[in-house]
């Protein structure tokens, strides 16, 4: 660990070491003392100061250890050689040789001292007076606090010290260090675990990064890292720094440590009955513990890896002996379902008899946490006959999180009979799950995710005392009768009211959508978390909702809280988050940045995906990556898209098809793309989705398909909203080819911030243009194309509106192509042409589209001879 420590970048502390050379340097300050926990990395910013400094300053190194505090002047010994033995006890004697040493220096000396709370007072009181004199100077590491020797922190007060406080890392910081350690791109999710693991303690978080490296919880795929699995925590190479810690301290602060850590979070109150306000400080200095600073004063530990060391830590007979002086102490009356979990962790370690409510309770609290081997665990220690099935439930739904559907579908089949209502509705819920999203190649998969399939509404009805109407098949008035009979049975009015947004976004009613999916999901931040999975499908339908709408700063705001707030679920859920980010890019035509989420989104949503999102990130995919031309992975992610059975009925089921389809992925047999989408439109507007609608004939307009523009005028009337206004213009003008209407419309787009959309009427209007004589209108669309390119961060070659298939060349293109296959460059074939290397581009990236290449290369490979004209 040591070299791995020595080795990595001095990520967050650049600034630091700036600052403190610059103090002694040029501040006119006399020394510097570095504060900070153990880890944070305090020895590694001195070495980078002196590293500076040198070979200007003479160095006087002083080894501060526990062992040589108690000897006298014993950290200036090495310079107290040609002193008599006599002599080595006398200040003034010691002070006259250690002033000859200073004196012999060519320059100033700098003493630096790591470990400064180590240093006997005899050499902290000379080294304090030298500095004070002038005579030398000071770089020292320190702990915090009371540790901080008294004439050091007399020195800072007189401002001949400068004092720097090593703050823990940041969130980016920590994904910068993991990034420079492991050479190549880190999941954020999995830069995020770490830094809330660690504490962003750098020394804790290098141990963790390597631990997981080694047993392969952190893996490579395609180049990035990515958590594959939850880490072991307690037995990482840093796990020795804290036990050192702890060997150092006294009974007393061992034990309130021990505490903490398996009883934890804990008020301070009930910690103190074990140890006393001292202790407390002590471990508290030592960034053992952190202590809440409002009114409740709770405890916990420093971090969740310190929490989990301490508990592998302290021995067998040792914990038991702790718990039962525990629990022989009164409790508060509320305790939170992390030190709930803990502690029946703890009673499970140390074969204590847990009550099998306990048992059930911390599973069902753990599985709600995503947390799937604890919830195993309580669920599988309950004996109690009557409480069997509803174990049985739990350990389902904790199968099902780590992803074993066959295991999961078998013990949800044994739990039977349920007899409490709100299992039965958790069992219905689970059973939708199992049913949906299997791979095609699964015997007996069907239809779309769980989160849109209405049989789970149905039974959530039945809950609710509600029996729908029979024969009604509409399913806003199936949700409409459910949210109406929930009454206060928010678990089900929530998610049917969130359903029900998502479904009048779909139909084209936004306002009323959006407006219902915010109620839904504000109301669900109270009671979302009761229930395995069914936050993360608030979320998703929420996002889903803004997508449609067009709230891109509301979708911001809401994954970014959920990232902030929620980094323990991430393993599981970061794959929402990269989904509806990457979603959204596209929907607002910026596709190298919607790919780059949605590559992330793969790979998560590949390792972990419960709530059977995968298809739909390879749909979106595949369709992002064929319109910036990578003709590869676009097929690659519609060939995994066609692998799942994702056909139900729905809106985002219809939609993935659509994406899929215009990447170029129809199934075999489906006829050609044009018709698919038509097909798929026609679906949507069957099942009354005209939002849906009218985004699939956008797609089949933006792929060359003018008729399909026929459609998205009539469909665009039924959608609210001002882009959808537009819309209905823009169709209107590509069915008439009427250029100045698409240029009309491009400017008026762009000015409301649809970028998208303005692109889209420009490249129309240049289509439009194609053989104009009028080479000045044509220049002028082009240069709006590439300003509507560079709004939405695409590059210069995209063709986001494509011409129809097998379009031949242009001779002006067929002209290029032949200047481009004989070697010429942008700028000599320009200056043959007597064109801007501007138009030479425009024309450029218009043969790619019309060839299927993606690159300059492809085009001398080529040839294009069966495009000529």
């Amino acid at each position: 660990m040591e070299s791995l420590t020595e080795s990595a970048p001095l990520v967050g502390r650049s600034a630091v070491i700036k600052d403190i050379v610059r103090c002694l340097r040029d501040d006119g300050k006399s020394g510097a003392l570095i504060v900070g926990n153990p880890g944070t990395g305090k020895t590694a910013v001195s070495k980078a100061v002196i590293r500076e400094l040198r070979p200007h300053t003479a160095v006087i190194r002083l080894a501060a250890t526990p062992a040589l505090a108690a000897v006298p002047f014993g950290a200036l010994s090495p310079y107290l050689g040609q002193l008599p033995a006599h002599d080595l006890d006398s200040f003034s004697a010691v002070v006259t040789a250690v002033t000859d040493n200073i004196k012999s220096q060519p320059s100033r000396p700098l003493f630096v001292i790591d470990d400064a709370q180590c240093l006997d007072r005899g050499t902290t009181q000379l080294v304090a007076q030298a500095v004070a004199t002038g005579a030398a100077s000071v770089l020292a590491t320190c702990r915090p606090g009371l540790l901080i020797p008294e004439e050091f922190l007399a020195l800072w007060d007189d401002g001949i010290l400068a004092k720097f406080d090593l703050e823990p890392l940041t969130r980016a910081e920590v994904h910068q260090l993991c990034e420079q350690v492991l050479r190549a791109d880190v999941s954020p999710w999995a830069s995020a675990m770490f830094a809330d693991a660690s504490a962003g303690n750098p020394y804790m978080l290098l141990s963790l990064i390597e631990h997981a490296r080694k047993t392969g919880a952190l893996g490579l795929r395609h180049g990035i890292w990515f958590l594959l699995s939850r880490p072991g925590l307690s037995d990482i190479p840093g796990a020795d720094l804290i036990g050192h810690e702890l060997r150092s301290m006294s009974p007393e602060e061992r034990t309130a440590a021990a505490i903490v850590a398996l009883a934890g979070p804990l008020p301070l109150g009930q910690l103190l009955g074990f140890g006393g306000p001292k202790a407390v400080d002590a471990l508290e200095r030592a960034g053992i513990i952190s202590v809440s600073r409002g009114a409740d004063r709770t405890v916990r530990p420093a971090s969740p890896l310190i929490g989990e060391i301490i508990r592998r830590w302290i021995p067998a007979g040792r914990s038991a002996g702790l718990r039962a002086s525990f629990v022989s102490l009164p409790s508060g009356t509320f305790v939170p379902p992390d030190a709930f979990l803990n502690r029946v962790r703890w009673a499970l370690d140390c074969g204590a008899a847990v009550p099998a409510e306990q048992l059930l309770k911390a599973a069902c609290t753990a599985n709600a946490a995503l947390d799937a081997p604890v919830a195993l665990r309580a669920a599988e220690a309950i004996s109690d006959v009557a409480m069997i099935p509803e174990a049985r439930l739990q350990m389902a739904y904790a199968r099902y999180l780590l992803g074993d559907r066959e295991q999961s579908a078998k013990f949800l089949q044994l739990a039977e009979p349920l007899a409490n209502q709100g299992s039965r509705y958790l069992a219905a819920l689970l059973s939708g799950r199992l049913r949906n999203g299997q791979p095609a190649s699964h015997s007996g998969a069907a239809g779309g995710p769980s989160w849109l399939d209405p049989t789970p509404v149905a039974v959530a009805a039945g809950m609710a005392g509600s029996q729908l109407k029979g024969g009604q098949t509409d399913r806003e008035g199936r949700l409409n009768q459910l949210v109406a009979a929930a009454g206060e049975r928010l678990e089900i009015k929530l998610p049917a009211e969130s359903l029900l947004a998502e479904l009048l976004c779909a139909q084209g009613r936004v306002a009323e959508g959006v407006g219902l999916a915010r109620e839904a999901w504000h109301e669900a931040q109270g009671w979302g978390m009761a229930l395995p999975l069914v936050y993360e499908d608030q979320l998703v339908r929420y996002s889903l909702s803004l997508n449609w709408a067009g709230e891109w700063e509301a979708l911001a705001a809401a994954l970014n809280e959920y990232e902030a707030h929620h980094t323990s679920r991430l393993l599981l859920s970061g794959g929402i988050l990269h989904l509806m980010r990457g979603l959204a890019r596209v929907r607002q035509g910026r596709m190298p940045e919607g790919i780059a989420e949605l590559v992330h989104s793969v790979e998560e949503l590949t390792i972990a995906d419960p709530w059977e999102l995968l298809p739909l990130a390879h749909a979106v995919a595949a369709y992002a990556e064929s319109v910036v031309g990578h003709v590869r992975e676009a097929e690659e992610h519609a060939v995994a898209f066609r692998l799942f059975r994702y056909r139900g009925q729905g809106a985002v089921p219809l939609l993935a098809d659509a994406y899929s389809t215009a990447a170029g992925g129809a199934p075999e047999g489906a006829g050609d793309v044009a018709k698919r989408l038509t097909g798929l439109a026609a679906e949507a507007k069957r099942q009354g989705l005209r939002g849906i609608e009218t985004d699939i004939r956008r797609l089949a307009v933006r792929r060359g398909d003018t008729e399909a523009a026929d459609g998205l005028a009539l469909s665009s009337l039924a959608v609210e909203g001002r882009e959808a206004g537009m819309l209905h213009d823009y169709a209107l003008a590509v069915l008439h080819a009427d250029d100045a209407e698409l240029v009309h419309l491009s400017d008026k787009a762009l000015r409301a911030g649809y970028v998208l959309l303005a692109l889209e009427a420009a490249q129309q209007a240049e289509r439009c243009l194609a053989e104009t004589t009028d080479k000045r209108k044509l220049l002028a669309v082009q240069r709006k194309i590439q300003n509507r390119m560079t709004a939405a961060g695409m590059a210069a070659h995209i063709d986001l509106v494509r011409p129809e298939q097998d379009a031949e060349l242009t001779a002006r293109e067929t002209e290029i192509l032949d200047l481009v296959s004989g070697g010429a460059t942008n700028a000599e074939i320009a200056s043959r042409l007597c064109v801007s290397q501007r138009t030479v581009e425009g024309h450029l990236y218009r043969v790619f589209a019309k060839l299927g290449v993606s690159r300059r290369v492809d085009l001398i490979d080529t040839g294009g001879d069966s495009h000529r004209p």
